[in-house]
């Protein structure tokens, strides 16, 4: 062993449906926690250690930050969905429409 720290790497999805809780427990003798629960996954947020440390105050308006610009992307896309289908619903109705008899008798 080199007796350098040890490195581990992990990711986690949270594919959000119906089943999903978010919430900040908060203490009065130690740091909150942040959980996202999203059906059988959860995930907790904390600060390392028990003191208070300005780096994880600029963690957490990064955090905020992040959520709000994925927030941003998602309405776009939601909204960009949402005008495709009207869109296309639209021109189904127009195609389904019966087109006016251009040979028929007009009246005068």
């Amino acid at each position: 062993m080199s007796g350098e720290p040890k490195q581990s790497y992990a990711t986690l999805g949270l594919s959000v449906g119906a089943d999903w809780l978010v919430t900040c427990h908060t203490y009065p003798d130690r740091a909150p926690i942040l959980v996202v629960d999203a059906g059988r996954v959860s995930l907790s947020v904390s600060a390392l250690g028990r003191e208070p440390d300005a780096r994880h105050v600029d963690f957490a308006y990064k955090l905020l930050a992040a959520v709000n610009d994925y927030l941003i992307a998602y309405e776009k896309f939601q909204f960009e969905s949402q005008e495709a289908t009207e869109s296309a619903e639209a021109a189904a109705v127009a195609v389904a429409a019966p087109a006016d008899d251009m040979a028929g008798p007009r009246a005068a």
